[in-house]
């Protein structure tokens, strides 16, 4: 139920100034879903955007959501675009104690008044100390050379960026510098606290939606963040998604858990605990809009689901979940540069990973039971510890194949037809160049890494020799010129690209395909078009992007209104936008680049190359014996 107050006088309103307090948390939360490309577009796109909210004061004047365990009045309201932010709203109970490792559980009444200033962002699995030290020039100067693993790839690459920005913001470093003093991560990203109790979401309303009339369609933003950090707050806010809707839709953001808390995996966790939590998380966000989108006059029957890199790669996995047997809880997607690092072998590499992690964490033997004891700083530096060991472009932690839930890698479910029935239609898009800012300068000249920290994860020698058949080393009649270009490559196809023709190819007759290769095309710039402001001032290097923007949006926006992007579509520049043309190559694909749209064929997802790696996961998954009831895949590299 909404109790909406009376007429109420917008004047009450105030200006609020985005400097510094938006710098900040724009600045960390791209960092956090590791796209430091992007920043500088986001300075003066996203982060100049006057904000109008309504000072606490006038909360008394805001309108309610009376949910069955609780009542919360919306914390915002902004006069520009008409739209109310309902923040901080609890979906389920804290996941602390017995509740580590288990499915969100509903959260218990609360007859106080909740006014959105109660919330948490989930733990991160990121040091803030390395991140200030980084953006401070610091570790030594190093750049990454000094340092290894992800951390270091992290360090090297925005090392690169602090002395301009730092030169510009002055007032940054002693902002984050404070922050990082108090060891928390989530109040860099811009949201609330870092916090175990962090299950809460965000609901973005417009205001002829609380006067009734016809329910509107439901957009659910899953973030990105490589599964070990991010959060619902900080650039997400869809605010300007609403606007331009012109208030015909409803926006839900919501936290999951993360890291070592959201995607532990292996047979002890299988056995005593719950692999996947932070997937189990999404899926209760998804029941909450089922069961509660109606009191804000959403339409629960009319639901698109988006998100960007792990965002996309969760929804990949919802897609398959439970084999495809049960109802989806969405009708569309939109899903952008689907990040999947293949982790399939349940009793072998996961279950060892269990035992490291166990064993860092002080409870070696111990199993599940002393983990829920374990203090938040325990496990989350032994989670630290195991990342930055991973290999570049990869984060230890994520989606895990447990066998119910994600019953084989996601890739071989959809080629086996074990989708979601009743998925009306989908976006799904990459950039031109997923995976270099992964790839740290420092391999260009190391013979070694690419066959023994990548190639060597299959564990199987055909596997193996399939590989570094189809990604030979640099040299003579070698399409590489050096190792970190065949590292890239290797991974923009086999973490990402793949998953496009994987995810496309399993919904043929309702997939609209894109390619994003505005500025230089690196992972993440698609978010700078997502969640433009028309409020902003354009930046500078690119003064056509404010009408690039509006016109992506609308695409996303037709789509999500009603399944098909063209619909809508009233943007300058906009073409018809068909529905892929399937083939050994992509045609129809809309690409978005810096000469506005065009149409072109995809040479980033050809079958040959992606049949290549659905027959490495098929292999794998077959020589594990984990291949499930229904979910055989041909091979040939393992007959």
């Amino acid at each position: 139920m909404i109790f909406r107050p009376g007429s109420r006088d917008k004047g009450t309103s105030r200006h609020d100034s985005i400097w510094p307090r938006n710098f900040v948390w724009g600045f960390v939360a791209i960092f956090a879903m590791l796209v430091p490309i992007a920043i500088l577009h986001f300075l003066t796109t996203i982060l100049a955007r006057p904000l109008d909210q309504t000072d606490s004061s006038a909360q008394h004047e805001l309108p309610t959501i009376k949910l069955p365990y609780g009542t919360w009045r919306a914390s915002k309201y902004d006069p520009a675009s008409d739209v109310y932010t309902f923040k901080n709203i609890r979906y389920a109970a804290p996941p602390v104690g017995n509740l580590r490792w288990a499915k969100p559980a509903p959260p218990t009444s609360n007859e106080t008044l909740q006014t959105g200033e109660v919330g948490g962002t989930c733990w991160q699995s990121l040091s803030p100390q390395m991140l200030v030290t980084t953006l401070s020039g610091g570790v030594g100067g190093t750049g990454g050379s000094g340092s290894s693993g992800v951390l270091g790839l992290i360090t090297s690459f925005l090392a690169s960026m602090a002395a301009t920005l730092l030169e510009r913001f002055p007032s940054l470093a002693e902002q984050l510098a404070a922050l990082a003093e108090k060891q928390d991560l989530g109040k860099l990203m811009g949201g609330a606290p870092s916090s175990e109790d962090c299950l809460f979401l965000d609901v973005y309303v417009p205001g002829k939606a609380l006067k009734g009339g016809k329910k509107l369609p439901v957009v659910n933003w899953i973030y990105g963040g490589a599964f070990i950090v991010g959060s619902k707050d900080g650039i997400y806010d869809g605010t300007p998604l609403v606007k331009q809707s012109d208030g015909n839709i409803i926006y839900v953001a919501g936290n999951y858990r993360l890291g070592a808390l959201g995607y532990l995996g292996g047979t002890t966790v299988e056995r005593d605990a719950t692999p996947n939590a932070g997937f189990w998380d999404q899926r209760a966000i998804f029941q909450w809009i089922q069961d509660n989108i109606h009191l804000v006059n959403g339409d629960k029957d009319d639901v698109s689901v988006w998100g960007e890199s792990a965002g996309a790669g969760s929804i990949m996995h919802q897609l398959v979940a439970f084999g495809g047997t049960q109802p989806p809880l969405f009708k569309k997607a939109i899903i952008q540069s689907p990040a999947n690092n293949p982790q399939h072998d349940r009793k072998g590499k996961l279950e060892d990973q269990f035992q490291e992690f166990a064993k860092l964490a002080g409870c070696a033997g111990k199993g599940i039971p002393c983990l829920r004891e374990a203090s938040i700083s325990t496990l989350r530096a032994a989670a630290s510890k195991m990342i930055n060991k991973a290999p570049p472009g990869q984060f230890t932690f994520g989606p895990v194949v447990d066998g119910t839930l994600i019953r084989q890698l996601p890739d071989l479910e959809l080629a086996s037809g074990n989708v979601q029935k009743g998925i009306e239609s989908i976006i799904v898009s990459h950039v031109s160049d997923e995976a270099t800012a992964f790839v740290a300068d420092s391999l260009k000249n190391n013979k070694t890494f690419f066959e023994a920290s990548f190639v060597s994860s299959y564990g199987d020698n055909k596997i193996k020799d399939a590989i570094l058949a189809r990604y030979p080393p640099p040299g003579p009649g070698s399409k590489y010129k050096d190792e970190k270009d065949r590292m890239a490559d290797s991974m923009g196809t086999g973490f990402f690209t793949c998953h496009v023709r994987t995810i496309a190819n399993a919904f043929k007759d309702k997939a609209w395909i894109a390619q994003y290769s505005r500025g230089n095309g690196k992972h993440g710039m698609d978010l700078t078009a997502n969640f433009y402001n028309s409020h902003g001032t354009p930046p500078k290097d690119d003064p056509g992007f404010a009408t690039f923007a509006t016109t992506f949006q609308n695409y996303l926006l037709s789509h999500a209104r009603t399944g098909d992007p063209n619909t809508l579509q009233k943007g300058e520049g906009a073409i018809e936008w068909p529905k892929a043309t399937f083939g050994p190559v992509f045609r129809h694909v809309l690409e978005a680049g810096n000469k506005g749209y065009a149409l072109i064929n995809d040479s980033q997802t050809t079958a040959e190359t992606c049949d290549f790696w659905l027959d490495v996961w098929a292999s794998a998954t077959k020589l594990g014996g984990y291949v499930p009831s229904g979910g055989e895949v041909p091979t040939t590299i393992v007959p």
